[in-house]
């Protein structure tokens, strides 16, 4: 049965050219912490980011009782009362949520906390009790494609048949060398297997290609890009050295939009991108939470910038009662897949 080239990831879809989905992996940059990991959710939403990942496990079931990193990974460990604690806020936010879970115990957590799709680890593609456990939870997952080896998987998308799957490409490493990037091989990922693709951005944190590297990625086929970032690099906290702090994240989000108004997809200078200007939207007159009811007054009709523009004024009845399904900011302007 052959997959389709589009996902839907919470109220946005990926893949079939629709704008990139950038992902803010907050990972386990947390250090352990529920007030850092809460702070992070704050951030990604104002960093520009359209979904949120966080990495879930239990070092018991992960690890050996003498191995090196044991007592680290318990250090960055969330209980089940803290992640749940976590995924719940991050579900509040409005962003997708999405999990990666190293265990059958953090998939049940993840599942319970109603997480709007799956992470499979690179290393997971020879695990088939966790990989039975990703096909029966309904959810899209983002898959791992791990190294040159197709077979590993190949045999991981037949135990994941029937489920919406991105295609991770990148290395798995925290920070990797430019060379192994390998940037176009997402579009023979996408051309082999006809699914979206997702670039998994391991580059040094603190360069400058940092920023431009999601560009890139997009414009050599990426649907998706997933990059980590922390709230201060200068604390040197776990995974800092592959991670963005959360004004480069917001600049990485700028180029990366930027490089897809520049690919001219949408309409030609001189035509209506110029009109476009003048043109009013609807948008938010001050915020609207997570499941109000829009009403009149809380509408107001201003020009934007943004492309192509939202809602025309003359359709604002069709707003008026409908309930906002996530946190609409002021002046953001109001779209029909923020609405429930």
């Amino acid at each position: 049965m052959r997959r389709a080239a589009v996902m839907s990831l919470g109220t946005r879809e990926v893949g079939a050219g629709a704008p990139a989905f950038l992902l803010a992996s907050a990972g386990s940059a947390h250090g352990g912490s529920v007030d850092v990991a809460l702070r992070m959710i704050e951030a990604a939403f104002k960093m520009g980011a359209d979904g949120i990942l966080f990495q879930m496990f239990r070092s018991v079931d992960l690890v050996v009782r003498r191995h090196p990193e044991r007592r680290l990974l318990e250090s960055l460990e969330l209980s089940v009362r803290d992640g749940k604690k976590v995924l719940q806020a991050a579900r509040a936010s409005g962003l997708p949520v999405v999990v990666e879970a190293l265990d059958a115990k953090s998939l049940d957590l993840a599942l319970e906390a109603e997480a709007d799709a799956l992470q499979l680890h690179p290393s997971d593609l020879g695990n088939p009790g966790l990989l039975r456990g990703f096909a029966g939870a309904n959810r899209p997952v983002l898959l791992g494609a791990g190294g040159p080896e197709e077979a590993p998987l190949r045999e991981a998308m037949d135990q994941l048949s029937g489920v919406s799957v991105v295609l991770l490409h990148g290395p798995a490493a925290v920070l990797a060398p430019l060379e192994e990037l390998r940037l176009r091989d997402l579009r023979t990922l996408k051309e082999r297997h006809g699914l979206p693709v997702g670039f998994l951005d391991a580059t040094d944190g603190g360069s400058a290609f940092a920023l431009l590297a999601p560009a890139l990625a997009v414009s050599l086929g990426a649907d998706l890009v997933e990059k980590r970032f922390t709230l201060d690099r200068a604390a040197k906290g776990h995974d800092y050295e592959g991670a963005v702090s959360p004004e480069d994240f917001y600049r990485m989000a700028e180029l990366l939009r930027q490089a897809e108004r520049a690919a001219g997809e949408g309409a030609a200078a001189g035509t209506t991108a110029g009109r476009g200007v003048m043109t009013r939207s609807i948008v938010a007159g001050s915020l609207i939470k997570r499941g109000e009811v829009l009403t009149a007054p809380m509408l107001a009709f201003k020009r934007t910038s943004e492309r192509p523009p939202g809602l025309p004024p003359k359709d604002a009845h069709l707003l008026i009662g409908r309930r906002a399904a996530r946190p609409i900011q002021a002046d953001e302007a109001i779209r029909e897949d923020m609405l429930e």
